[in-house]
This record gives structure tokens, C-alpha cells and sequence, in this order.
């Protein structure tokens, strides 16, 4: 039975026996990502997609792609129903769908006229180095197309949990993505040349041996592979705390009720002893509804604390009004001092922090959109800070986590550690937070750098420069961690050369996709003229 399967998905020419198989690969993707974590499904995932697209024009493709696609973000998005409902989930998916149905189209088209070429023994690597640049461009054009991107389900990331993650130390997020979509590449193009029937095994041991000796590499590299997390740099006595605070965008909150949880938390870390030492504390994103920066009150309720109590800095997540303009901010807060330095954060979330285009969604949606008040202001201040005998740590706030260039521009400017304040109130119990956490987990790794992710309700954690996890925090219970975290200054290879594999990969799409179809058309013209 398993063998008559094998050949249809070799052998058949069914169209909609193709859309259907490249479903069933869309949702082994999406099963590959936390909180599902089947690591490997992403590999047949992709291996299916290919299979399912191959020898197909440019739109049947495209159509085939586009259901993979919505199969696979409809599934590993489905937190986002939790936030605005199904609508958003459902208009984002499809978007999404739209780009993976692009790139499995070009995909076809650029595998079907390499195939006409003589390349010899080396042709299907060329056609997997072709495929796995164009698939990697897609990921680079999710990543800033429309209003920003959405650089969320990229396939490195789905690796968080396993040794292969430790790749992205040396080739990045980006270069993983690109290695796992090269393996599946050259997996589904072998499937589809099997030897003739009695062969015998030796025969298809040698067929098999570029492919296999490829995967034994890249997936066996990392499990040799030792990261270093030793404190190049010193160490950092650092206490997270997570209020436990539905600290949602549409939350209805007692005022300074959200304020009160954090303090309350991080009053009973500092009686109990366990804070004492500390260099740094960190509360997460939106962790007061006061702001302290402007208003009397709560200003003095923290700079009590910080004074007489914590005497230390402070790191907090905060929402404030500059002028017209209104910033969703980190504040560093220090003893006897105040408000010492702050980033505003630099890439607000499209539809959740500002509205693109804000009139004609109006007309479209008034209810969904009303409900964001005010567009938050992207900021121009970098997230460096310095921190007293200690020196620079970086901040990243929610979302920016997700996006490379902040990361690469922290560790360029010296950041020694990063910390990501986020809120996950408003998608509940759902995945989101633990995917977040794995992109976190990941981000220590390509940084080399300890990452300390806190969040309002959870997932918060400490990883280690090579994604090990030193605490976490169980999700909506008040909490809090400490740790003597080590600091590092060196440069990873990822940090210093992985901020080029998508711009390449998508500019080698650029060249290689009008070639094809170029190359296909002279083709077929000497066909018919011959």
C-alpha cells in the first residue's frame, strides 16, 4: 500500500491529486513550528510541496502553492483568532498564501527549464541551490511586504527545539531556512528518479549517496558543533519579573492596577533576598498604564521603589506621548536619578499598534479599526543601554524580536546581552507565546549573546548564548527569575555575514526566474519550428 502511494506521488498527473498533496504539506509546516513541535514534519512538508508542484505551469503552481500556503499559515497562525477574531486571521493567512503560491510558481517554472539543461551529475544540486535561494526569497519578501512583513513561520525557526538550531550561529535564521529547503529539494528530486526495477541495493545505495552524504552534513555539523557561552565579558546579576497582568490593547484595567502587579511582584523578589545584588531588573512591555514619564504619581511610586528598595536600575515597558506623537517605549529607570535613557520602539505592528492607511480601512471596517485609538510613532533612538559598571545591553520590544536588522544593529553598537520585553495578554493560552519564546531562543544563538525574554503573562525565560534554557517562568502566574547571566562581545558568523542570504537569494530569484521563462519560451519555439 505505502509503495502504490510512492508511485501516484511519482507518477500522477492529477491536478487536483497535486492540490492536495501540496495541502498536506502546507500543514506538516505548520506542524513542524512550536507548540506542535514535529521538528521533522517540516521537511516532508516542503519535500511534499515540491513533489506536488513539479512539472506544473507557472498559475496551476501557483494555485497549488497558494493552498499550501493558507494550509500552513492558517494552521501556525491561528493564535491570531484569539486578538481581532477570525477575519484578521483569515485576510493575514491568505496574504501570506498569496507570496508561498508566488514562490512555488517561479519554483516550477525555474526547476522545469534547469531540466532541459545539460548540467550532468551536478544538475540536481543546481536545481536544489536554485530552489532553495527562491523559497528564502519568499521568506525575505514576507519579512518586509505588505506594511513591514510578517517575518513570523520562517523555516529556519521551526528547529528551535533541536541541535540543528545550533546552525544558526554560523549561517543565521535566514541560512537555516536555505539549508533545510536545499535537503527536501534534493530529497524530492531524487524520489522522482528511481532506478529501474532490479537494480539492486548496492546500485541504489550509490544513487543515494550525494543525497544522503548532504544530509548526514548538515544535519550531523551541529551535533558536533560547541557554542560558546563563556562570560568574555563579565556577568550581570539580572531579576525578571512577570506581573501576570492582562496588560492587553483592549484591556479595561482599574488605573495602575497593571503598575501595582509588577510592583507587587518585584517587592516581594526584593524582601525575599534574592534580589539583592541585582545590576539590573527587567519588567516586560506594557508593564505600567501609568505613565511615569508624565504623570506625578506613578513617577514617585517607582522611584521609591527604585530608590529605597530595589536600589538598582530599572527596566521597564511603558506607553508615552512626545508632542503629537505617541511612542510604545522602554524606560530605564536608576536610583535617585529617574528616568535615565529610553527606546521607543522602531517597528510598531501594522493593525495593532498603527493603522496603515488608516481612512480607507476605516471605510472598510470601522468597528475593527476605531478600536485603535492612536497610531503609535515608529522611534529614531537605538536600543542601546548602559548600565553601571556593566556596559551596554540592548532592548528589543514584542514583535522586533522577529526582525534581523534590529538584532544585527544591537550587537554592532555593543550589546553584551539582549533583553525582549513583550506582551502576550491578548492571545491567551494560545501558541503565540511559545513561539515567541522559540524565536527568542534562536535570537541567542545567532547572537551569541543571553537573552532574556520577559513577559507580562508568559512564556518568560533566560536562554543561554547556544539556546539553552537557565529559567523559565510557568505562563499567567506572577513570577520572577534572577540569574548571574555572562555577558559576550564577540561577533558571531551569522551577525557578521548572515544579513546576506536573503537579499542574495532574492536577487539570484530575480535573475534565474526571467532566464527561465526566457529559456522555456525559445524552447518551445524550436520545438515547434523543428
Amino acid at each position: 500500500m505505502i509503495s502504490s502511494f510512492l508511485n501516484w506521488i511519482r507518477h500522477s498527473n492529477s491536478f487536483w491529486g497535486r492540490a492536495l498533496l501540496g495541502i498536506l504539506g502546507g500543514f506538516c509546516i505548520a506542524l513542524s513550528f512550536p507548540a506542535f513541535n514535529i521538528w521533522p514534519a517540516i521537511f516532508v512538508g516542503i519535500s511534499l510541496i515540491l513533489l506536488a508542484v513539479r512539472q506544473l505551469g507557472f498559475f496551476k503552481a501557483f494555485f497549488v502553492g497558494t493552498l499550501a500556503g493558507f494550509a500552513f499559515y492558517g494552521l501556525v497562525l491561528k493564535w491570531l483568532t484569539t486578538y481581532l477574531g477570525p477575519i484578521p486571521w483569515l485576510l493575514l493567512s491568505f496574504v501570506e498564501a498569496l507570496m508561498v503560491g508566488l514562490s512555488f510558481a517561479v519554483i516550477a517554472v525555474v526547476w522545469k527549464w534547469l531540466l532541459t539543461l545539460k548540467l550532468g551529475k551536478s544538475q540536481p544540486f543546481v536545481i536544489a541551490f536554485a530552489i532553495a535561494s527562491i523559497y528564502t526569497a519568499r521568506e525575505y519578501l514576507a519579512g518586509h511586504f505588505p506594511f513591514d512583513g510578517l517575518p513570523w513561520a520562517r523555516a529556519g525557526l521551526s528547529q528551535a527545539d533541536n541541535w540543528i538550531a545550533k546552525l544558526v550561529w554560523a549561517v543565521d535564521i535566514a541560512g537555516l531556512s536555505w539549508l533545510i529547503v536545499f535537503l527536501c529539494a534534493l530529497a524530492a528530486i531524487k524520489f522522482t528518479r528511481p532506478l529501474a526495477p532490479g537494480s539492486g541495493l548496492r546500485l541504489r545505495f550509490i544513487s543515494w549517496t550525494p543525497t544522503l552524504a548532504s544530509w548526514v552534513m548538515v544535519l550531523g555539523i551541529p551535533a558536533l558543533m560547541v557554542i560558546p557561552t563563556e562570560a568574555n565579558a563579565g556577568t550581570m546579576k539580572v531579576a525578571a519579573v512577570q506581573g501576570n497582568a492582562n496588560a492587553g490593547l483592549f484591556a479595561i484595567n482599574p488605573p495602575g492596577s497593571i503598575l501595582d502587579k509588577h510592583l507587587t511582584v518585584a517587592k516581594e523578589l526584593v524582601r525575599s533576598g534574592r534580589a539583592k545584588g541585582v545590576d539590573l531588573m527587567v519588567w516586560p512591555e506594557n508593564s505600567t498604564d501609568l505613565d511615569p514619564v508624565t504623570m506625578h504619581a506613578p513617577g514617585k511610586k517607582i522611584s521609591k521603589f527604585v530608590d529605597t528598595e530595589l536600589k538598582a536600575p530599572l527596566l521597564f515597558g511603558n506607553k508615552t506621548f512626545r508632542g503629537k506623537d505617541f511612542f510604545n517605549e522602554v524606560d530605564l529607570w536608576t536610583p535617585n536619578n529617574g528616568l535615565h535613557d529610553w527606546y521607543d520602539k522602531r517597528r510598531p505592528v501594522p493593525f495593532g499598534e498603527y493603522v496603515p492607511y488608516r481612512k480607507f480601512f476605516m471605510s472598510l471596517a470601522p468597528e475593527m479599526i476605531g478600536l485603535i485609538g492612536w497610531d503609535m510613532s515608529p522611534g529614531k533612538r537605538d536600543g542601546i543601554f548602559e548600565i553601571a559598571n556593566k556596559g551596554k545591553i540592548g532592548s528589543l520590544i514584542c514583535f522586533e524580536v522577529t526582525i534581523d536588522d534590529l538584532s544585527y544593529d544591537l550587537v554592532n553598537s555593543g550589546a553584551t546581552a539582549i533583553m525582549i520585553q513583550t506582551n502576550s495578554s491578548d492571545f491567551g493560552k494560545s501558541e503565540q507565546g511559545v513561539q515567541l519564546a522559540a524565536i527568542s531562543k534562536m535570537r541567542a544563538i545567532e547572537t551569541g549573546r543571553t537573552v532574556v525574554s520577559i513577559s507580562t503573562v508568559g512564556v518568560s525565560g533566560i536562554y543561554s548564548p547556544d539556546g539553552k534554557v537557565i529559567a523559565e517562568l510557568e505562563t499567567f502566574k506572577p513570577g520572577a527569575m534572577v540569574s548571574d547571566i555572562a555577558l559576550r562581545n564577540d561577533i558571531t558568523p551569522a551577525i557578521r555575514y548572515g544579513r546576506y542570504v536573503e537579499p542574495v537569494s532574492f536577487f539570484l530569484t530575480l535573475i534565474l526566474f526571467p532566464l527561465a521563462v526566457v529559456g522555456l519560451i525559445r524552447q518551445k519555439r524550436r520545438k515547434k519550428s523543428s
